[in-house]
């Protein structure tokens, strides 16, 4: 089997990496390895992938842009790659600008399409994210649905049963795996010097947050109410916009603004929090995983089992809100509340399900 995966975020490369490496142990699969370059920081992604012991990709370096821009981008580099390597199968996860861009380089080059996470929908049509969802599902011939409520989404909208695969989260055997070696390697507590449960863990770069200066200003304002100090990794789109509309020297009131974090140090961080603030979409079911309370600063949200068990809380931009239920999160009988939650999203076998669906299929069709 001649395999292409494409990405093009770190967070999608941290999903993809328990794939990776299994697939790299696999005999009679060639992988063609794609990064677009959405996340531009070249050392960071460096970072993230010795970290993540993961195979140089092709790195297309589109870089930022409008959206059309960089979804046109995207797949016209993607595509000349596809028709370099004459792949099987083309794997894309998640539902970034790159996401879409690969999906669609891979259809009009006629190459069937897998998609990891498929099925998750928020019902916000204002969310780009939601859109490119959509889109890739629909032009999909495998999709990998992670709950079952994304099988029923995906039966809803009309898609045939054959291509749906239930196969539990890739998150979890992300997550899982990378916090075992996180405990032995990350020094992140003692370096900022905090004690486990000392901190507020914060996340916020989404574009609706971050810029509109009124958005951004009333996260501020909660962060500093907060009463425990902030750790605030700080994504480089945001601290643009922080010193864009004066706002970091108010922000640095109460928050310990770091550079952003390689994924074990993070997750150490993510772990040991009190609680976490974060408009990301894997951070909330990375904390559910970890049983660290979260509160989401957006109205809505793809991953409906972690509002739904109490694991977490949407609270868009209210001031109020955000500091009420920091703090009540942030107590000790809410912890014991979090350890009794089952999670939904798997046994942290996600990675295997998928290679042997693909390895089955590509067997069916000889």
């Amino acid at each position: 089997m001649r395999l292409t995966i494409s990405i093009g975020t770190r967070p999608q490369l941290i999903k993809i990496s328990p794939l990776v490496r299994k697939i790299e142990k696999e005999d009679g699969i060639e992988l063609q390895f794609i990064d677009t370059g959405q996340h531009y920081d070249h050392e960071l992604n460096k970072t993230f992938y010795d970290e993540l012991n993961l195979p140089e990709s092709k790195f297309l370096d589109i870089g930022s842009g409008a959206p059309g821009e960089q979804t046109g981008n995207a797949m016209i580099a993607i595509e000349k790659e596809l028709i370099k390597f004459d792949p099987d199968l083309v794997l894309v996860i998640g539902d970034t600008n790159s996401t879409l861009a690969g999906a669609l380089a891979a259809v009009k080059q006629k190459i069937p399409l897998g998609h990891i996470e498929a099925g998750l929908r928020s019902f916000d049509r204002r969310m780009p994210e939601e859109i490119n969802r959509i889109i890739v599902d629909h032009i999909s011939d495998y999709l990998f649905a992670p709950t079952e409520n994304a099988v029923k989404n995906l039966s809803k909208e009309g898609i045939p049963g054959d291509g749906i695969f239930f196969t539990y989260d890739i998150t979890v055997d992300a997550c899982l795996e990378n916090y075992r070696i996180a405990k032995e390697k990350s020094k992140i507590l003692e370096k900022l010097g905090i004690n486990p449960r000392g901190y507020i863990l914060v996340t916020s770069h989404r574009q609706e947050n971050v810029d509109d200066e009124g958005n951004l200003s009333r996260l501020v304002n909660a962060l500093i109410r907060i009463k425990k100090p902030v750790i605030f990794p700080i994504h480089p789109r945001t601290m643009k916009n922080l010193k864009k509309f004066n706002l970091l020297e108010k922000l640095q009131e109460n928050c310990i603004i770091i550079k952003p974090l390689g994924y074990f140090d993070f997750l150490m961080l993510l772990k040991n929090a009190s609680c976490v603030i974060t408009d990301s979409g894997g951070i909330q079911k990375e904390a559910l995983i970890l049983k660290t309370p979260c509160v989401t600063i957006r109205d809505t949200t793809e991953w409906i089992e972690t509002v739904k068990l109490g694991a977490n809380v949407l609270v868009g931009l209210d001031e109020k809100k955000i500091v009420e239920e920091v703090e009540k999160r942030s107590r000790e009988e809410f912890h014991k509340s979090m350890e009794r939650i089952r999670n939904p999203y798997g046994d942290g076998k996600t990675s295997e399900r998928i290679l042997r669906i693909l390895k089955s299929q590509k067997e069916m069709e000889r």
